[in-house]
């Protein structure tokens, strides 16, 4: 960590501005989080339909439809139909798993690598970088449906993303430069608080946009969306967002490898000082935000094949839908009920509720046999992902001023990891059941949600047994 970044974490109080207004370069950031965002979204939801439709005709062509003119929801499940229905979404499966290791492996190197090289040549240059990657594949996707290539094709093009560090890199990027203008307190406080609101918009508006435009205009579409929205992400880079990385705070040099070792430096050693957080606490908490996000970030996939599927069978704009209505209940809720809860509640406490939610989400979703039921399963987990921001809230306050990027640092490297895994994990469990036990892959994801309670309760119980002095840290 440089000097400049070290001074600005231990700006005391007194220096924290007394309003929270953010310069106008903050908001153009937070717009380009969006629509990076949404344009991974996007992708994301219209690959694995588009995959799904190719197998389909590939190993199937008269899937749709039986002898009696009745849908494969409607056939009996023990009929030729079915039965290469179940074959279909395995396959399709399995492709996502490839898909997620093309794009992890690569990312979980060059998104820490490319964030600390933002250091060096500032933010513009560097956030180019996983804008400019994006956009050659949404590029490459669209000519791979235009000429009906191979759907392998696609792990390449995902490869190509990796190697730029993807949406991460970008939101990582993105951070840096929000605590380059503001100050320590309310005014960086808030200034997250945008850029959470641009991931969780753009997730939003990716998720909505990509069925509609699938059922008016084809799989293209959706790719097109996806490549405008990341042009418009670099041509607001190139030619609106003010440099936020002034030249007398940059580094003269950078140590990629120096820097990871000091994000994971907390887990090994813990605290010097008696007054922050124990090696111990450090340890459950990186487990249980592991285990989490594995569930939280791998269900994705999962979910738009077991929607298609019987006994559901939902079209583009089905599954849209529901992906919306479970974004803004979780989103706008959560929020809500994390400042209601703090009224009376540790973050601690806070942390094993959202965890019961989330387990009850992918509990419901298991045990889904109607759209009704399903469409209730966000409702049931209305608070499935506030254990995760509590997480970060409870290891900012553990953690020393001047060492909170680093332990930010190592939650970014983890979270990609946890990323690429729980996307393949969930994808390899639902290929190999989807044909006897179609919701398996979900009870997995709420076991690793019951280990997280546990350790959570650990936590809890064994923080009260010490006496720690916690130093007062805004971080959103």
């Amino acid at each position: 960590m440089d000097q400049g970044e070290k001074s600005h974490l231990l700006e005391d109080e007194e220096g924290a501005p007394k309003s929270v207004k953010i310069p106008v370069t903050g908001f153009v950031i937070g717009i380009i989080v969006f629509v990076h965002m949404a344009s991974f979204t996007i992708l994301v939801f219209d690959l694995s339909q588009y995959t799904y439709s190719v197998y389909k005709d590939k190993e199937f062509p008269n899937a749709t439809l039986n002898q009696s003119g009745k849908s494969l929801c409607e056939t009996n499940t023990s009929s030729k139909e079915f039965q290469m229905e179940q074959t279909i979404q395995s396959d399709t499966a399995r492709w996502t798993v490839y898909i997620s290791i093309s794009g992890g492996i690569p990312a979980i190197f060059t998104a820490p690598l490319i964030s600390t090289l933002s250091d060096r040549y500032g933010r513009k240059k560097t956030l180019l970088v996983p804008l400019f990657g994006s956009l050659v594949k949404s590029g490459l996707c669209f000519m791979n449906i235009i000429m009906n290539y191979d759907v392998n094709f696609f792990i390449i093009y995902l490869f190509i993303e990796g190697c730029t560090g993807g949406w991460v890199s970008s939101v990582a990027i993105c951070s840096s430069g929000f605590a380059d203008i503001t100050k320590a307190g309310k005014q960086r406080s808030f200034a997250f608080a945008i850029l959470g609101l641009g991931v969780g918009v753009g997730f939003l508006a990716g998720t909505l946009l990509s069925g509609y435009l699938i059922e008016a205009f084809g799989f293209n579409s959706p790719v097109i969306a996806s490549g405008a929205m990341v042009l418009v992400g670099i041509i607001l880079t190139i030619f609106v967002l003010k440099e936020p990385l002034s030249e007398e705070n940059r580094v003269s040099s950078v140590h990629p490898l120096r820097q990871i070792k000091e994000s994971l430096d907390l887990y090994i050693h813990g605290n010097k000082d008696p007054n922050y957080g124990r090696r111990w606490q450090y340890i459950i908490l990186i487990c249980s935000f592991n285990l989490l996000s594995m569930a939280a970030l791998g269900k994705t996939n999962v979910e738009i094949l077991y929607q298609i599927g019987s006994p559901f069978c939902w079209s583009p704009i089905k599954i849209s839908n529901f992906g919306t209505i479970r974004s803004v209940i979780q989103e706008f809720v959560g929020v809500v009920s994390i400042r209601i809860m703090q009224c009376f509640m540790s973050d601690d406490f806070i942390s094993v509720i959202g965890t019961l939610s989330a387990i009850g989400y992918f509990v419901m979703e298991a045990l889904s046999k109607t759209s009704f039921e399903l469409y209730m399963v966000p409702v049931v987990g209305c608070l499935a992902i506030i254990e995760i921001t509590m997480i970060r809230s409870i290891m900012s306050r553990l953690t020393p001023p001047d060492k909170q990027g680093s332990m930010f640092g190592g939650i970014a490297l983890f979270e990609n990891i946890c990323f690429m895994v729980g996307s393949v994990a969930g994808g390899a469990i639902y290929s190999e059941t989807v044909a006897f036990l179609p919701g398996f892959a979900f009870w997995v994801m709420a076991g690793y949600n019951v280990i997280a309670l546990f350790l959570l309760i650990i936590f809890y119980i064994g923080s009260k047994r010490i006496h720690i002095q916690y130093k007062e840290i805004n971080v959103t």
